[in-house]
């Protein structure tokens, strides 16, 4: 099989990662010497697609990491209601890939008009949400050919993680576990994951099940099923598919499975223990650590390794890293081109 853009772009991140670490700290200086002198009450994102998962990982981040308040806020607010909101004291943080849809650039205007101080992450130069945000922070992934991001979206993890950093040094990340990653991505750059596409060669739904920082690998995970596979998958927090849509699996149901060495470990191990009891279609990606510690639940399951933990946050780019090279893959086997959706282009202009 050729190797498509997606997967090309996806094996870009080792370089874009230390590209990202140069001067980081001189990157955000600007940023970090105005929020010193606000009384931060909240932080709020703005963002679709693929960015919007990033930012439901900056949530996580923000709100374990640094206590504070994070929300997503609806472009259609600004751009459809067109109401006003008090961002006083906010942080309102846009992401995005081209920095080009209209909702996005309205709204980072109404919060830089209501009192937020406003930053972009935006991976090309020159746009118009980059204008309406007094810091711009670029992701520096390159022009990305690919309809479905990939790069982009790891160049977004890695900036949350950052910013989170630099507004707070004492937080449990240490920024070295970027270098950590970035050395790990060049030790399996070469591996031949044996991924069970197989599995799921009659698969027409996906459950892509994570919890706390996994939860927004696997909305992610799930919407490049469904851009470059075409196929119906949709995500949920492992808390929330116990409230109802448990009742959708039953024997042979593809379950995709994201364990993190975290808090949130437990009681996913008690939801792996009712998917085969329901007899679902398993796969699980996780560390070393928690698949050597649980071999025989895992026994007859494939699945497949990050290596070990390096720390709760980081190791979600480590997940997806892994996934995007799975999704690939699938397409491929069911020939389609995961470069070239049928329905999608590149950037998306919504109100």
């Amino acid at each position: 099989m050729h190797t498509t853009l997606m997967e090309k772009e996806t094996n870009e991140t080792l370089s874009i990662i230390n590209n990202l670490i140069l001067n980081s700290e001189s990157v955000f200086s600007p940023l970090i010497s105005e929020l010193k002198n606000i009384d931060l009450h909240f932080i709020a994102t703005i963002a679709r697609g693929s960015s919007d998962h990033a930012a439901t990982f900056a949530k996580y981040v923000f709100e374990t990491q640094l206590e504070i308040a994070t929300a997503s806020i609806a472009p259609s607010i600004h751009t459809i209601y067109q109401k006003n909101i008090n961002y006083k004291n906010s942080l309102v943080l846009g992401i995005s890939q081209s920095g080009k849809s209209f909702d996005l650039v309205e709204s980072m205007k109404y919060a830089k008009q209501n009192g937020a101080v406003t930053v972009s992450f935006i991976n090309e130069n020159n746009s118009p949400l980059a204008d309406q945000s007094k810091f711009n922070i670029p992701l520096l992934a390159g022009k990305e050919y690919s309809v479905a991001a990939t790069k982009s979206f790891i160049a977004s993890l890695v900036r949350i993680i950052q910013l989170a950093y630099y507004l707070n040094p004492k937080i449990t990340i240490n920024i070295d576990c970027l270098k950590i990653i970035s050395q790990r991505l060049m030790q399996i750059a070469n591996d031949k994951d044996e991924f069970p596409i197989e599995n799921f060669k009659n698969a027409k739904n996906f459950l892509v099940l994570g919890r706390g920082y996994t939860f927004p690998i696997a909305m992610e995970a799930a919407l490049k099923l469904k851009e470059t596979s075409g196929i119906h998958a949709e995500a949920f927090s492992g808390a929330e598919v116990m409230h109802g849509p448990f009742e959708l699996i039953n024997k042979s149901f593809p379950v995709i499975v994201f364990l993190n060495k975290d808090e949130t470990l437990p009681n996913m191990l008690l939801l792996i223990e009712n998917l085969i009891k329901k007899e679902a279609n398993i796969f699980i990606m996780s560390t070393n650590e928690i698949l050597k510690e649980n071999e025989t639940l895992f026994f007859n399951i494939p699945v497949i390794s990050i290596g070990n933990s390096i720390h709760p946050i980081a190791n979600s780019i480590l997940f997806i890293h892994k996934f995007y090279k799975f999704s690939a893959l699938f397409a491929k086997s069911l020939g389609r081109n995961p470069d070239a959706p049928k329905n999608l282009n590149k950037v998306t202009n919504t109100l």
